[in-house]
């Protein structure tokens, strides 16, 4: 691969990462505390191919070995570089992140966690409500309404309430899910799989056991797709 060739494309890698922090579209690969963090990298990448083709031009061109069989391969890597910055993959569904199957009641010590707000129903992620049902020691959710925004799984006769979490990336996708039951579970049900809902209800049983946990519903309303599908 000639000079000229390695130079552009670090050059277009850069420009492509600066895209895709610019844009957003950033938050399908990783979580948003890393965006100051590409920022860095898409300044640095940009930064050195620039200083390389100065160079080069003020140099002139430096004598290197007849590589141009292979020139045409290597500007092949161009494309997907390219379509990086330029096509935005949807977000990752349910079949293609992992489930969160430990059972992290057992597994688990618990600790007290701090009160919800008072008054009106909590608004929790479902990450959230998992963690306080399998970790919190001061049941805070005891006879408490709350509210979660989530999307519908159907499996068999089982309707989840699901959210696709990340820790750093989406290549370490979870999926975190909370098994819906109660008096709306069926309106939940008849909706169609994938949909968008925000649930309100209690959890009945503070020390649950299932890999699953089970959240008590008595109203489900749909809701728009939010902008960003992860939870983090």
């Amino acid at each position: 691969m000639s000079r000229e060739t390695e130079n552009a494309l670090l050059l277009l890698v850069g420009l492509s990462t600066a895209i895709i922090a610019a844009t957003g579209s950033f938050l399908r690969y990783v979580k948003p505390t890393l965006l100051p963090w590409l920022w860095i990298t898409a300044v640095v990448l940009i930064a050195l191919a620039l200083t390389a083709i100065i160079g080069d031009i003020r140099h002139g061109p430096r004598p290197h070995a007849d590589h141009g069989h292979r020139t045409g391969i290597g500007w092949l890597l161009i494309i997907p570089i390219a379509l990086l910055a330029f096509v935005v993959p949807p977000a990752l569904g349910p079949q293609a992140a992992r489930p969160i199957a430990a059972d992290t009641a057992q597994t688990t010590p618990r600790r007290p966690f701090p009160p919800l707000p008072a008054g009106a129903p909590a608004e929790l992620s479902l990450p959230a409500l998992l963690i306080r049902i399998a970790q919190d020691s001061a049941e805070t959710l005891r006879d408490r309404e709350i509210t979660v925004t989530g999307f519908t799984i159907r499996d068999g006769e089982r309707t989840y309430l699901g959210r696709i979490v990340i820790m750093c990336c989406a290549a370490d996708a979870q999926l975190a899910r909370a098994t819906l039951t109660g008096p709306a579970a069926r309106a939940a049900a008849d909706l169609p799989d994938g949909s968008w809902v925000r649930v309100r209800g209690e959890v009945k049983d503070l020390f649950q056991h299932a890999a699953v946990p089970e959240f008590s519903i008595d109203d489900v309303e749909s809701v728009a797709q939010p902008e960003n599908t992860y939870a983090f």
